[in-house]
């Protein structure tokens, strides 16, 4: 069993660093019932495609189910100017050409927080308490 989380301590907070402007998309892909044999069938296509575009993911990579080995679907958190350049980037994935995806949900994301921001981007709740409505 994996041992919990220990919290923080004041001397182990996270740095502010800067926002990072980049505009990022979330794509998360659920396969449809044919999942299985449409991704092998479409598997070459689709790394080709990946790897010809890597530099245009943060990241990428198959979903599944907590505790499953069975695939279930993807995400692709791709950079991209706005939302149809985005789109333009995934058009091209065979497994979006080939309908391999029941559902594709696309949201706009903004890293805040983690290792992979390399800190926090806020200084304190006051100076983002205006994002929390959307401002």
């Amino acid at each position: 069993m994996q041992e919990p989380i220990a919290p923080r301590t004041s001397d182990d907070a996270p740095p502010h660093v800067a926002r990072d402007e980049t505009p990022l998309f979330l794509f998360v892909c659920k396969d449809g019932s044919n999942g299985p044999a449409r991704r092998v069938e479409h598997l070459e296509g689709h790394l080709a495609y990946v790897e010809a575009n890597w530099r245009r993911y943060i990241v990428a990579g198959p979903m599944r189910r907590p505790g499953e080995t069975a695939l279930m679907g993807s995400y692709f958190l791709v950079h991209a100017a706005d939302a149809n350049e985005a789109w333009a980037v995934m058009r091209g994935d065979p497994y979006i050409t080939s309908d391999l995806y029941a559902s594709i949900e696309l949201t706009e994301i903004t890293p805040s927080i983690g290792l992979w921001v390399g800190g926090k981007i806020w200084a304190d709740a006051a100076s983002i308490a205006h994002r929390a409505t959307g401002g």
